[in-house]
Formats: structure tokens, sequence, C-alpha cells
């Protein structure tokens, strides 16, 4: 069974939610920080939601095992080769933030962690073999992440 990121976010929240549930302290983090964190988490949503349409403008798949049909360069490509999966780390620190807990940021690295074993490196080669010299010279001017 494939765990696509979408679906890893949501266990990702959902483990938040309940290290949150269980945390024998009180939320550690001001009133302050869940606001930030708030803002986090729409900064994120919107931001998938806005690459999503880029998608979609180039006519090409963003399932992450699907075949690539058009090389994104442009937009946030330009920053990042994967501002989608960038996002959803950002909405798992405002999640996490937002539930007032410290040890809820445990589970953004442990996502960036398995999405980049499970998905990142296979898109990368699917890239490679579909869009040879083109992607390996933009491999080389863009990060992976930021």
């Amino acid at each position: 069974m494939k765990i696509y990121p979408p679906l890893m976010v949501l266990a990702g929240i959902i483990t938040q939610l309940l290290i949150g549930y269980v945390a024998p302290v009180e939320p550690l983090l001001s009133a302050t920080w869940q606001y930030i964190g708030m803002a986090l988490m729409v900064l994120g949503f919107g931001t998938i939601l806005l690459v999503a349409r880029s998608f979609s403008k180039h006519e090409t798949t963003i399932i992450p095992d699907g075949q690539p049909s058009a090389l994104m360069e442009t937009g946030l490509f330009a920053y990042s080769r994967n501002p989608i999966y960038v996002a959803m780390a950002v909405l798992l620190i405002g999640s996490g933030l937002a539930f007032g807990h410290v040890w809820t940021l445990l589970v953004v690295p442990v996502f960036v962690l398995l999405v980049q074993q499970i998905w990142i490196v296979k898109e990368e080669e699917n890239l490679e073999t579909e869009f040879g010299q083109i992607y390996r010279n933009y491999k080389m001017r863009v990060r992976r992440w930021l």
C-alpha cells in the first residue's frame, strides 16, 4: 500500500494531536506561538494549492509516482525542486506550534526524512529518465528543499 504525501501529512497531524493529548505537561508555547502556527498552516496549505494549480496549468501530473510530461522550473520551482513538500513541512511546523507542545515538532523531521526516502528519490529518478540533461542542469541550479 502506498502512502501518498497528503496522507503522510494527515498522519503527522494526527500524531501531533496524540502527542499533545498524552503529553504530561500543559502546552509549553504561548498563545503568540500558537497564532504563528495557525498562520504557518494557512501559508503551507495556500502554497500547496498554488503549486497544485501550476501542475494543472502545465498539464503535468501532481501524483508523485505519475509520468511527468513537463519539467516545472518557474515560480516556486525556481527556488526549490519540491515546493509542495516544503509547504507540507511548513504546514506541519504550523500545526505543531498551534497545538502548543514543543514535542509535536518532532514529527517534522520524520516527515522530511520519510518523504525524501519514499518519494523524492524516486521522483528524481523519473525526472532524470524523462528529461535527461535538462533535469540534471535544473538539479544543479536548484536545491532539493530550500
